[in-house]
């Protein structure tokens, strides 16, 4: 099983990812899938890869944890990454961007863009890209480790970066992650806004 580790640089000299461009994923233009609207938030067959392109979870003004497609430069070179950050031959992996890029992007917050569209980050969550300091991806598992008092983030912040997480690491979001602060570890958990097949046209 290989362990891929995503580190950042320490908080002085780490900058938030560029944005490059972005949209919501629902009901602002983005054309290239759909979202099912059943009950809680679902996410269909997600966007094709492309380079830079991540999903945040931000905040509806209706409080709906939704997808929103990001694209981001990463502050870090990719020999940064250590050894072994590359994913095997044959896992499912996401590899449009590293899942610490996701993270840090989602802790500096909506873009104006995202702002004028209602879209926010949950009260707990503060607002501190420099406070992502590693993501590990090990299988079906992904822990991250944050410069932050995890245990006094509310659910809503943790579904968040969960999330966030979960998407980078994984097409489909199927891991499990775990949020580790300076306070503890945090059990793992599965995003709650999970992929179904988009109906047929």
């Amino acid at each position: 099983m290989r362990r891929t580790v995503f580190r950042g640089r320490p908080a002085v000299g780490l900058a938030a990812p560029a944005v490059l461009a972005g949209g919501l994923l629902a009901g602002c233009g983005i054309q290239e899938t759909a979202v099912i609207e059943a009950g809680r938030p679902v996410v269909a067959d997600l966007l094709p890869p492309r380079e830079g392109r991540v999903l945040l979870f931000f905040f509806s003004p209706d409080d709906e944890l939704l997808p929103v497609p990001r694209i981001v430069e990463s502050p870090w070179e990719r020999g940064n990454e250590g050894p072994g950050s590359s994913a095997a031959a044959g896992e499912e992996m996401n590899e449009s961007a590293s899942p610490l890029v996701a993270v840090t992007a989602l802790l500096a917050g909506p873009d104006k863009a995202e702002r004028r569209a209602g879209l926010r980050n949950a009260p707990s969550l503060p607002r501190a890209g420099s406070a992502a300091y590693r993501v590990v991806v090990d299988g079906p598992t992904v822990e991250v480790e944050l410069r932050l008092r995890v245990t006094r983030l509310a659910a809503p912040a943790r579904d968040q970066l969960v999330c966030t997480a979960a998407y980078a690491a994984h097409a489909q979001g199927a891991v499990s992650v775990s949020l580790v602060g300076p306070d503890g570890r945090l059990a793992p958990a599965d995003c709650p806004v999970r992929p179904v097949p988009a109906p047929a046209r």
